[in-house]
């Protein structure tokens, strides 16, 4: 069966817009599955003024060593090929995310394994 082995968060790493009108946040984690793949997932938010509207969830399996600072993987993101996950995965990803990121997703964590 297929599960998250280990992840990092690092919430929030690029802004677009004014924060007093539309705006948004792009929040960034890595998860590790037990079949050694590394998903990236980018989680943005739609932001109008202080209420979220709605959100974007999309996962990539990438190229990605954890303990890597999350500037150095956006920059090589341009040079590397990434494939958007597979339904399975990422509706599994994406179930985690929620269960277990999304009420602390702001806060950048170490690694975490599982």
């Amino acid at each position: 069966m297929l599960k998250v082995i280990r992840y990092k968060n690092f919430g929030s790493c690029m802004y677009g817009g004014k924060k007093n009108s539309e705006h948004q946040k792009f929040l960034f984690s890595f998860f590790e599955l037990n079949n050694k793949k590394i998903i990236s997932v980018m989680f943005a938010e739609n932001w109008d003024q202080n209420k979220m509207m709605n959100y974007e969830f999309d996962s990539f399996v990438c190229n990605y060593n954890f303990g890597k600072k999350w500037s150095k993987w956006w920059m090589e993101t341009f040079k590397n090929k990434s494939t958007q996950t597979d339904e399975i995965t990422h509706k599994l990803v994406k179930k985690f995310y929620f269960e277990n990121i999304f009420h602390n997703r702001y806060t950048k964590t170490k690694v975490i394994s599982l």
